[in-house]
């Protein structure tokens, strides 16, 4: 497959057609027909990804029950490294493991300098606007993604768009949405997310909340709409920043609020400040339905927009594994990488947020110590920042020599380097939410294990050394012998 140029790396990261005709292209993306959306996607979807967790291609559903040829929906977007480096601009050639592609992330992301977006008067997602009497939001298949969701969910791999009524502060989350009838939606945000903190400013006036919520999300801005960006910052204007280009958006009709031109399907409407309506139970990220059906805030719909044959980007999350663990923990690890250095903590070797762990509860970051202490001071705070410090479990901080996304090097090194008399501090009444399965009743909090499974600092230098193959007689094999490894492994590389 030819190399994409800039323009084509540009045109696949904004445009979701132009992503999954080149997925299709290199063999990561199947279409399926004729499967229902009631619980039929989801399902299969599901099975697909148990069977095969790792590097499975996206799936692009079309002929969904009573819909019309053309009104799909795609999920697995990003759950490989191959179309994660597609939607954020990375040449991933020569990454062979998630830390070199998560460095590369990481250093793409370190430079960033943000871009405004351009408001435009024009784009694909105008093909289509629906307004009055004919808005519809179940003119879409949204799924029911799990037996045992409460309806369905037209908004999974979204982006939900709001503005800060203080400070004009444009916040882009992913929340989920549910279509309650033709005109009406309504969304759950987890207390402390920024879309929360805005819409309340406004519920709290009595006022409503404009808003919009796109649901056929183009690959950049599914990243940034999960990446935590610095606060006040525009994940619209950080999104422009990796491209190298303003996003254009064009200015929504009844709210203000910035449409994503090359969008699949925007919803536009505002947040009742006076009526509720029940919301869930949904299958969510611990993998529980942890929650029952609650009342939320009514959206009600004013406007539709959306492209001809159009998109609807769908995230359905159960036991992992599933189909949108890969970037989750992706992403997630490289906020925190950003985090911990932000807050000071020198000699960060890698992190990872464990999809075993839905990319929440259980989180693995390696250091190279330096100092007394480093190994603590490492673990408390990566426990604690943003992402990790929202319904995690565990933090476990290991050595250079352990690659924290590989859980065999992981727990080997907390079965061998870690005391737990000793290495192991419980944190109580820390940030959680009504998803998390052990949290009953209204006071969401949950405790946390910070596990140090590193040397001793007293004794690094005379611990145990380690029974395995030398790098430097890894190579001498590797040069002597090759052919044989690639005739047994079936591979031209071998790790050293």
């Amino acid at each position: 497959m030819q190399k994409l140029s800039n323009d084509q790396k540009t045109e696949v990261m904004l445009a979701l057609r132009s992503f999954a005709s080149y997925a299709g292209q290199i063999g990561e993306l199947k279409y399926i027909n004729n499967l229902h959306w009631d619980k039929e996607v989801g399902s299969f979807t599901e099975m697909v990804y148990r069977a095969k967790p790792v590097n499975s291609p996206a799936l692009m559903f079309d002929h969904i029950g009573q819909y019309p040829e053309g009104y799909r929906c795609l999920y697995g977007m990003l759950a490989s490294q191959r179309r994660f480096g597609l939607a954020t601009g990375i040449d991933i050639a020569s990454n062979k493991t998630r830390m070199e592609l998560l460095r590369a992330f990481r250093k793409k992301m370190s430079g960033n300098q943000p871009i405004a977006p351009r408001y435009v008067d024009s784009g694909p997602i105008l093909e289509n606007v629906l307004s009055g009497d004919d808005v519809d939001v179940l003119k879409f298949p949204a799924p029911i993604h799990h037996e045992l969701d409460g309806g369905r969910y037209i908004g999974t791999a979204d982006a939900v768009i709001t503005r800060d009524p203080d400070t004009g502060w444009i916040n882009l989350g992913t929340y989920r949405v549910q279509a309650v009838n033709k005109k009406q939606v309504v969304c759950y945000i987890t207390p402390g997310k920024h879309g929360i903190l805005q819409r309340n400013k406004y519920l709290s006036q009595g006022k409503p909340c404009p808003v919009l919520i796109v649901v056929g999300v183009f690959p950049l801005l599914w990243v940034v709409a999960r990446y935590k960006v610095p606060g006040g910052m525009g994940e619209l204007d950080y999104a422009g920043g990796m491209v190298g280009q303003p996003i254009e958006v064009i200015e929504g009709a009844d709210t203000g609020l910035p449409v994503p031109a090359t969008a699949e399907i925007v919803l536009e409407g505002e947040i009742s400040a006076t009526e509720m309506t029940p919301e869930g139970p949904f299958g969510e990220w611990a993998g529980y339905y942890a929650s029952s059906a609650r009342k939320e805030p009514l959206i009600n719909i004013r406007r539709i927009y959306h492209r001809h044959n159009p998109i609807l980007t769908c995230a359905a999350s159960q036991k992992p594994p599933h189909a949108h663990l890969f970037e989750r923990a992706f992403i997630r690890s490289a906020s925190l990488w950003d985090k911990l250095e932000r807050a000071d903590c020198p000699e960060i070797q890698g992190v990872w947020m464990h999809e075993a762990g839905s990319g929440r509860t259980f989180n693995v970051i390696a250091i190279k110590q330096k100092y007394y202490g480093h190994s603590r001071q490492a673990v408390i705070l990566a426990s604690q920042l943003s992402p990790a410090a929202y319904a995690n479990r565990f933090t476990v901080v290991v050595d250079e020599d352990i690659d924290p996304s590989n859980l065999y090097d992981v727990i080997w090194a907390m079965g061998t380097r870690c005391d737990p008399q000793q290495d192991i501090e419980i944190n109580k009444k820390t940030w959680s939410s009504v998803i998390d399965p052990l949290v009953f009743g209204d006071q969401l909090y949950n405790s946390r294990a910070q596990i140090d499974a590193c040397k001793p600092f007293e004794h690094i230098h005379d611990f145990p050394t380690v029974a395995q193959t030398s790098p430097e007689y890894k190579k001498f094999m590797v040069e002597k012998h090759g052919a044989l490894f690639k005739e047994i492994l079936g591979q031209d590389t071998l790790e050293i």
